[in-house]
């Protein structure tokens, strides 16, 4: 059995050693890529961000704390370490899952996404709602060069 199915949430995350999470990360990279070579879909973003993803849902506590990527592509790892793994396969099928995060589709998908410049004005939306209702979570706003020329 590979870590990657012993991995239903990012809870579980927690219990594997730093040899067990870099071969998380290999096992991560080959079901990405395997699936994207028969799905179509964005290969270079979420091959870029699987040591990332893992690293932010290793130290936050997802859900309750709130992830916001600004370019969906970088979520293939997001999806496969959130109990999307079973349906993986599906990605970017009618009526698989998405190529972006869905709020419809897990509840660690805090913000429905697509391209870049949306992360940052929605975190600080959610952050102040989240002050305002006096919560204590935290949003974290994952970000890229493309939030950068497209005017944040």
């Amino acid at each position: 059995m590979s870590i990657l199915d012993k991995v239903q949430t990012p809870r579980d995350l927690k219990s594997l050693s730093l040899n067990e999470l870099e071969i998380l990360a290999q096992e991560l990279r080959e079901t990405i890529i395997q699936t994207v070579a028969k799905t179509g879909g964005h290969l270079a973003p979420s091959l870029g961000t699987v040591e990332l993803t893992l690293a932010l849902h290793y130290v936050f506590d997802t859900p309750k704390d709130k992830i916001i990527w600004d370019v969906g592509h970088q979520t293939y790892a997001h999806k496969l370490i959130t109990g999307r793994k079973h349906l993986f396969h599906t990605l970017r099928q009618y009526a698989g899952l998405s190529g972006f995060p869905h709020r419809g589709e897990s509840i660690y998908d805090a913000f429905g996404t697509g391209h870049a410049s949306t992360s940052i004005s929605a975190a600080l939306g959610m952050a102040i709602s989240r002050d305002l209702k006096g919560e204590k979570h935290k949003v974290i706003a994952v970000i890229g060069d493309g939030a950068m020329t497209g005017g944040l």
